[in-house]
């Protein structure tokens, strides 16, 4: 069970080095065959397919059209609004079904080329004439075809973002449609900037801070972020809509298509989450196989060591294409950019679905198993009260123990249908599962003085969790005179099981330095146990209803919706018998209100509330492992959003309020955990994306917030400011393709975060902070085949800095960083 850096654990990185090299090269020779074995010309528009696509409205045969042809169809999305369509069964061409599909709609179409069809109204012709003699025609703004509830919604302009996201029950709705703040990230932005987790992705976000990095820390609840001030972890992101299921720790995003993020509480839209969205949420949507053949061979670098390679391979089957299959399996092993720390993860997933008229039917599965040595902790650095918050240690240094570690491997798979009664009602639902097998032996630091002198406490935590989330429910679409509705009732329920075992918590405990930590012997695990007793289970059922009502062609969208939620808990000791146990429902209703006074505007506002499990009283207080019943969240908004064409601009006002917890000191000198009081977030955003003009792309934005403390014990600490919640946040990033040079991308990012308070009397403090990141890309062709090198430099000056402060523990930022990679398609 001890786990030595020098045990055949540690070995493996050699091994697995020569491993993944001759099965990178052994797999692209297979690949490369398969790819020319497999691919085949796509069906030309003369080409007769069978269709079944049912009567109804329009934006929905249109979609039907693109899934069963193959056809991207491009209109703006107004166009449809309203329209109905007698739909077509039987065998013909593109062009006849198109015809048919549009009869009575007043509608016109061309086909661009084989796969590409546009639908406009017929219009005049109104032109210009340029200083060279030529026609200037009027500019035409197309988006992708409808935007449905199954497949991810198309790319907005400049690729990085897509028009439209997940808003839980809702389904995909468009980014102008949606009463909410929400950006959906794309694969394509995932890949250039050589994303590895969800953290690299969310570094785009002004709304969001990253406080653990699942690679470098050994946190036991993984990656852990902070969405308006309030955190959110990585268990609690959802997959395709689905809750609970998460990996542990960490989620690979070279393996995902979108990662969607939700600002704002969302109890109504996603249900109950165990260890925290109040501030907002997280959704990865798997990759699909898509129309066209992919092969694609990823081999990567990360500084100091970490050598890297992935494999991406989808095929679609069927006389229609109904069937696909989508294969990724990543590996990646080798030192970090922290002296003395080194990672490795392996990924492998599989994504099955099925694409037919009526029905429609997804299975994705997954593998992840991590592990990291001389881990960053799991909760960071505290600092004893009354001392004034030392400088941050060098972020390349190594601070923690090389007996250190932390690792998880984790299973999960999820299953997903949706059938289509008729034109206007689908049911739809779906389970999934997820398992995982966690081991740390790893340190907590407590800095006791200004120059850097600390405690280390170190811990044995062997964590072993089951979870299970199911969902069920029919959506349909009715009138009633000048009013239409878009009804939804879900089901849903949530088990979750946890063995963990507490009593290894402070076992060994030595002196040390964050700025010249010595090395210590490794303390024995002899008579640990690896199989940890239960410690909770969950059981949260829900029932949700809601109604969106449309009037004036769309142009006013009002939703209105209730969820009823139970959160049972029993808590148990390590004989068996139950300790702690609460029963607990809640009624969450939310409103959202969507004005269109111009084509191109919306204005938004809504009030909705958020859910979940109530703390848990840290270890090495004196109630350590108390659990507190469920928390809940208010939140109240209003924004804009402007859409030029190619580049949106939204702004927004928010409040949030929920309870605080804290961690005070009886008259016994000992620490307490308690629920104390309340945090109250107030805030504006600016939020742009999109091309400013060919060749230049704009992504990022602005955030205030003034998180404030309100009814604290004896209003003692009413009116400070919030633990952990910086005034500003930005985050810009700006991409250029320089004409000069085809095929070459230069990208360049900028994080800036306030200062933060690390304890609610106000007198501990962390500064204000900046980091820069910059990249390149340069696409062209090898053998014959497409290929993209990619470079880049996250923390370009190697600054050091505390990033960020989580219940008055306080992490460090990581140090600069080195990414290469090259990806071939074949």
């Amino acid at each position: 069970m001890d786990m030595q850096p020098g045990s055949g654990t540690r070995g493996f990185a050699s091994v697995g080095r020569k491993v993944m090299i001759a099965t990178l090269l052994a797999t692209t020779a297979l690949l490369v065959e398969g790819a020319r074995s497999g691919s085949g010309a796509r069906a030309q528009a003369g080409v007769q397919t069978t269709f079944n696509i049912p009567a109804g409205p329009l934006s929905r045969a249109l979609a039907a059209f693109g899934r069963q042809s193959g056809t991207q169809v491009s209109y703006e999305a107004a166009i449809a609004n309203g329209k109905t369509s007698p739909g077509f069964q039987g065998t013909a061409t593109r062009e006849q079904v198109i015809a048919q599909l549009l009869q009575g709609s007043g509608l016109v179409y061309s086909f661009s080329d084989a796969t590409n069809v546009l639908i406009t109204r017929p219009r005049p012709v109104s032109a210009t004439t340029a200083s060279d003699g030529s026609l200037l025609l009027d500019t035409i703004n197309v988006e992708g075809q409808g935007i449905n509830d199954w497949d991810a919604p198309p790319s907005y302009a400049g690729g990085q973002v897509a028009t439209g996201a997940r808003l839980g029950i809702l389904g995909n709705v468009s980014i102008m449609d949606a009463p909410f703040s929400v950006t959906s990230y794309t694969s394509k932005l995932i890949q250039e900037q050589q994303a590895v987790t969800v953290a690299d992705v969310v570094a785009n976000d002004p709304s969001v801070r990253v406080f653990t990095n699942g690679i470098s820390s050994s946190a036991g609840a993984g990656e852990v972020f902070f969405i308006r001030g309030f955190s959110v972890t990585n268990q609690s992101i959802l997959i395709d809509g689905y809750g609970g299921i998460s990996p542990d720790r960490l989620i690979p995003v070279e393996t995902m298509e979108r990662v969607e993020v939700l600002k704002g509480p969302n109890a109504l839209l996603t249900g109950y989450t165990q260890y925290g969205s109040l501030g907002g949420s997280i959704n990865v949507v798997p990759k699909r196989a898509t129309d066209e053949p992919i092969t694609r061979l990823t081999g990567s670098y990360i500084s100091d060591g970490q050598l890297g390679t992935q494999i991406d391979w989808g095929r679609r089957f069927g006389p229609n294409k109904e069937w696909g299959v989508r294969v990724n399996g990543i590996f990646t092993d080798g030192d970090t950019s922290v002296d003395g720390q080194s990672a490795r993860l392996g990924t492998g997933t599989l994504a099955l679905d099925y694409r037919g008229a009526d029905l429609r039917a997804s299975l994705d599965a997954g593998y992840i198993s991590q592990k990291t040595y001389a881990p960053t902790g799991a909760a960071g650095f505290g600092f004893v009260s009354d001392i004034a918050i030392p400088r941050a240690p060098d972020a390349s240094k190594q601070i923690y123990q090389s007996w250190e570690y932390s690792g998880t491997n984790t299973a999960y798979a999820l299953g997903k249908f949706e059938y289509d009664i008729n034109s206007a009602w689908t049911v739809y639902g779906g389970i999934g599962g997820s398992t995982y097998r966690q081991s740390m032996l790893s340190t907590d630091i407590l800095v006791v003085d200004p120059a850097g002198n600390a405690t280390a406490t170190a811990y044995y935590s062997p964590i072993n969790g089951n979870s299970t989330s199911a969902q069920a429910g029919i959506r349909g679409e009715f009138a009633t005179g000048p009013i239409g509705h878009k009804i939804n009732l879900n089901t849903s329920y949530l088990y979750q099981s946890l063995n963990q075992e507490s009593n290894y918590y402070g076992f060994y405990a030595f002196d040390t330095n964050i700025y010249n930590a010595p090395t210590v012997a490794r303390p024995s695990t002899f008579g640990f146990s690896d199989d940890p007793p239960r410690y909770w289970n969950i059981n949260a059922p829900a029932v949700t209803l809601t109604d969106t009502l449309s009037i004036l062609d769309e142009r006013v969208l009002f939703t209105a919706g209730v969820r009823y939620q139970q959160i049972k808990v029993d808590v148990f000791n390590p004989d068996g018998s139950i300790s702690q146990a609460y029963d607990e429902q809640a009624v969450t209703p939310a409103f959202g209100l969507v004005l269109k006074p111009f084509d191109r505007m919306s204005l938004y506002a809504n009030y909705i509330q958020g859910l979940q499990q109530g703390p848990i009283a840290y270890q090495g207080t004196v109630n350590a492992g108390e659990v507190f019943p469920p928390m809940m969240t208010e939140q109240v908004e209003a924004g804009i959003k402007y859409d030029f064409g190619a580049f949106t601009a939204t702004a927004s006002i928010f409040q949030i309020t929920k309870p605080s917890s804290i961690i005070s000191t009886n008259a016994a000198g000992e620490s307490v955990f308690s629920v104390n009081g309340e945090q109250r977030n107030r805030g504006v955003e600016v939020n742009v994306f999109g091309e400013l003009s060919r060749g230049l792309r704009l992504l990022g934005g602005v955030a205030y917030t003034q998180g404030t403390l309100t009814q604290t014990a004896d209003r003692l600490y009413d009116g400070n400011a919030a633990v952990g919640v910086p005034n500003w946040q930005t985050n810009i990033g700006i991409e250029w393709d320089p004409e000069p040079v085809a095929g070459l991308t230069l990208w360049g990012r900028m994080l800036a975060t306030s200062s933060q308070y690390v304890n609610q009397a106000n007198t501990q403090q962390i500064p204000s902070w900046i980091r820069f990141d910059l990249g390149t890309q340069y696409k062209t062709h090898a053998f014959g085949n497409p290929l993209a090198l990619r470079f880049a430099v996250e923390n370009v000056f190697d600054k050091s800095y505390w990033a960020a402060v989580n219940d008055g523990w306080v992490s460090t930022g990581l140090p600069r960083t080195f990414k290469f990679s090259a990806v071939m398609d074949f």
